[in-house]
């Protein structure tokens, strides 16, 4: 049977003690794990780590360590730039991006965005289950909402960087150019950039590309493209 993985943010030695309620509650109440059942834990240090449970209640599970493999951490860095869009729909998106290995996901603020609406601490459990499902060893940042303005500012040179825009180069001719081990991708809201948003990403020379000739949804295209540039 296919043991269940769980990310955790400490050290995970020959015996670790668990003492976050929300993982605890879950084992009791969801997964019903009782003494000498096994877990998976990692915390992002390239490696799952199977441990057996010794105790368990409530306040505080302790394991015991049985064998550490070394876990799948994308090398490839993309960042991932959504405009705001529903809150459900983002959350989807953080949900698939995760999957697809995107290293950060950042909420921008355009000019036709929806309103800021978004959770920050359900983006960081969304992406936290998604990790600990598609079985990555580690979990995408997730960043405070930014203005485009301050995004464009956290640009780096030595970035890849592409805006998702109608009337920009086929995305396929753009695979085999990459040079850069980072990837930034812009994607806009329903309504597309604005004329002066489309003038900051022409002023910094950010490469313009497009998924076709057919208009998508900004979690259609987020997924496409990462799937794409995965």
């Amino acid at each position: 049977m296919r043991l269940h993985r769980f990310y955790v943010s400490q050290p995970l030695g020959e015996e670790v003690v668990i003492e976050n309620v929300s993982i605890l509650k879950q084992w009791l109440k969801v997964f019903r794990y009782t003494k000498n059942d096994s877990v998976i834990l990692f915390n992002g240090d390239g490696f799952d780590v199977t441990y057996t449970i010794e105790e368990i209640t409530l306040q505080k599970g302790i394991l015991v360590q049985n064998s550490k493999l070394a876990s799948y951490i994308p090398t490839k860095k993309i960042k991932l730039y959504l405009s705001l869009i529903k809150k459900d729909n983002f959350e989807f998106v953080v949900q698939k991006a995760t999957e697809l290995e995107v290293s950060e996901i950042i909420p921008v603020l355009s000019e036709r965005s929806e309103k800021k609406n978004l959770n920050k601490e359900r983006l960081i459990k969304i992406a936290t289950e998604a990790s600990e499902q598609c079985g990555r060893g580690d979990v995408p940042t997730i960043s405070d909402i930014l203005t485009l303005k301050k995004a464009l500012e956290t640009m780096h040179k030595n970035e890849d960087t592409f805006v998702l825009q109608m009337n920009g180069i086929n995305i396929s001719e753009t695979r085999t150019k990459n040079t850069s081990n980072t990837i930034s991708l812009f994607i806009g809201p329903e309504g597309g950039w604005s004329v002066v948003e489309e003038e900051l990403f022409k002023n910094m020379n950010i490469v313009s590309i497009s998924l076709g000739n057919t208009v998508l949804r900004a979690e259609t295209a987020s997924i496409a493209a990462l799937a794409l540039f995965k």
